[in-house]
C-alpha cells in the first residue's frame, strides 16, 4: 500500500517541478517578444532615421522611468496584496488599484509636459520637443500594457500574457515595416504605432478575458493607504535610484549631441536583449518567491534566490565572452557601417546588465520581506555613486563614458542589494530581523 502512495507523490512532485519550468519558460519567451519587438523597432528607425534613434532612445528612457514608479506604486503592492482578498473584495481591490493608476497617469503626464516646456527653453534637447508633446497623448497606452501583464503574471496567467505581448508585437513590427516600406517611419510615427497597438490588444483582452473589476468608494481610501504603506519607500526608491539612468541620455545628448547619443542607443539596443532573460525571470521570480516565502519560510526563499542568481551568472557571463568575440560585427550588421567602435562599449554594457541580473534577484528578496526601506536607502546611495559617475566620466569620454556609468553603477547596486538580503536571510528568525 506504501509503494503506490511513494509513486503517486513522486509523480506529483515531478509534474510541479515541470510545470515550474513551463511558467519560467514561457516568461522567457514573452519577454524575448516584447525585446524583439523593441529591438527591430530601433534597427529600423536606425536604418530609416538614423538621426532620430536618440531621441527615440531618450523618449524610451522617460517611459521606462514612468513604468518603474508605476510598478512600485500600484503593481508590485497588486502583487504582493492580491493574495489576501477573495471574490468581491479582490474586484473591489483591482477598482482602487484603476483609480490609482489613472491619478498617477495625471502625474505623468505633468512630468512629460514639463520636460517639453524645458527643452523649449532650452534647458534640453530641443530636438526631442515633437516626441515629448506626442507622449502626452500616448502614455496612458504605452503604460497600461504593463497592467495588464503584471495582472496576468501575479495570477500566473502567463500564456495570456504570452499571448497579448506576441499579438502587440506583430501589430507593432507589422506597421512599423510599412511606415519603413513608405517612408513614413521616424521617431513620432514609431511611437504612434506602439502606443495604439498596446490600446487595441488591452481593449480586445479586457472584453475577452479581463478579471471583474469593482468600484467602491469605502475601500478606495484604505487600498490607497495599504498600497502607499508599502509602495512609498519603493516609489522613493525608484525615482531616486532610476534618475540617474533617465538622465544619462540626456547628459550623454548635451556632451555629445543627440546624433552620437544614437551610437549609444544602438549598443544599448543590442546588450538590451539580454533582457529577455532579466526581465523574464524577474516577471516569475517574484511571484514565485513570494509563493515560496509564505509556505517555506527564509530557507526556501534563499534556495530559491540562490538558484536564480547561479542562473543568471551563467547566462549573462556567456553574453560577455560573445560580446567581446562578435560585437563590432553584430553591431555593425544590424545598423550599418556608420556604427563603428562599439565593442569596448557593449562589453561594459553587457557587464552591467551582468550585474544588474543579481541585483534582480536580491532585490525581489528584500521585496518579499518587505525590506523596502533597506532597498530606498540603498538607492539613495546608488544614486550619488552614478550621478558622479556620469558627470565625471561622460563629458570627456563621452559614449564609453557612459557604459562605464552604467556598469559601475550596476555593480555597486548588486554589491549593496546582495549584502542585504544576505544579511537578513542569515538571521536565525523573522522575529530578529532588523526594520
Amino acid at each position: 500500500m506504501q509503494m503506490p502512495k511513494t509513486l503517486g507523490a513522486s509523480k506529483q512532485g515531478l509534474w510541479a517541478r515541470l510545470s515550474e519550468k513551463s511558467d519560467v519558460l514561457v516568461c522567457i519567451v514573452d519577454q524575448g517578444v516584447v525585446s524583439v519587438a523593441g529591438f527591430v523597432t530601433s534597427i529600423l528607425i536606425g536604418r530609416h532615421a538614423s538621426a532620430e534613434l536618440g531621441v527615440y532612445y531618450i523618449a524610451l528612457s522617460i517611459v521606462l522611468f514612468l513604468k518603474g514608479i508605476q510598478h512600485q506604486l500600484v503593481l508590485t503592492p497588486y502583487t504582493i496584496y492580491q493574495q489576501q482578498y477573495k471574490s468581491p473584495r479582490i474586484d473591489e481591490y483591482r477598482g482602487s488599484c484603476l483609480i490609482q493608476y489613472a491619478g498617477l497617469m495625471l502625474v505623468a503626464i505633468a512630468f512629460i509636459a514639463c520636460q517639453a516646456i524645458c527643452a523649449w527653453l532650452g534647458w534640453g534637447t530641443p530636438e526631442a520637443i515633437p516626441t515629448l508633446l506626442l507622449l502626452l497623448a500616448l502614455t496612458p497606452m504605452l503604460m497600461v500594457r504593463e497592467v495588464v501583464r503584471t495582472y496576468c503574471f501575479t495570477h500566473m496567467q502567463n500564456v495570456s500574457a504570452l499571448v497579448v505581448d506576441c499579438a502587440t508585437s506583430i501589430l507593432q513590427i507589422g506597421a512599423i515595416l510599412l511606415l519603413g516600406l513608405v517612408g513614413l517611419l521616424s521617431g513620432e510615427s514609431a511611437w504612434c504605432v506602439i502606443g495604439l497597438a498596446s490600446l487595441i490588444v488591452v481593449l480586445v483582452w479586457q472584453v475577452q478575458v479581463g478579471p471583474k473589476i469593482k468600484f467602491k468608494r469605502s475601500s478606495i481610501h484604505d487600498d490607497w493607504t495599504k498600497n502607499w504603506s508599502f509602495g512609498k519607500w519603493a516609489v522613493g526608491g525608484q525615482i531616486i535610484g532610476s534618475l540617474p539612468t533617465y538622465l544619462l541620455p540626456w547628459i550623454l545628448a548635451s556632451a555629445v549631441g543627440a546624433s552620437n547619443t544614437g551610437l549609444y542607443a544602438a549598443a544599448m539596443t543590442l546588450v538590451g536583449l539580454a533582457n529577455i532573460l532579466n526581465v523574464g525571470m524577474a516577471n516569475f521570480l517574484t511571484p514565485k518567491a513570494t509563493l515560496v516565502y509564505a509556505e517555506k519560510g527564509r530557507d526556501g526563499l534563499k534556495k530559491t534566490l540562490l538558484e536564480m542568481a547561479l542562473l543568471f551568472a551563467l547566462m549573462l557571463g556567456t553574453l560577455i565572452v560573445m560580446i567581446a568575440f562578435f560585437g563590432d560585427w553584430a553591431v555593425q550588421s544590424v545598423y550599418g557601417s556608420d556604427y563603428v567602435g562599439l565593442r569596448s562599449v557593449m562589453i561594459f554594457l553587457a557587464i552591467a546588465k551582468l550585474f544588474e541580473s543579481l541585483s534582480i534577484v536580491a532585490t525581489a528578496g528584500l521585496v518579499v520581506m518587505e525590506k523596502i526601506k533597506t532597498n530606498f536607502v540603498i538607492d539613495i546611495c546608488l544614486m550619488v555613486v552614478t550621478l558622479i559617475a556620469a558627470i565625471s566620466l561622460v563629458f570627456p569620454y563621452g559614449v564609453e563614458g557612459a557604459a562605464w556609468t552604467v556598469a559601475i553603477s550596476a555593480v555597486c547596486s548588486s554589491s549593496m542589494r546582495s549584502a542585504a538580503i544576505v544579511r537578513y536571510l542569515a538571521l536565525k528568525s523573522r522575529t530578529e530581523e532588523p526594520a
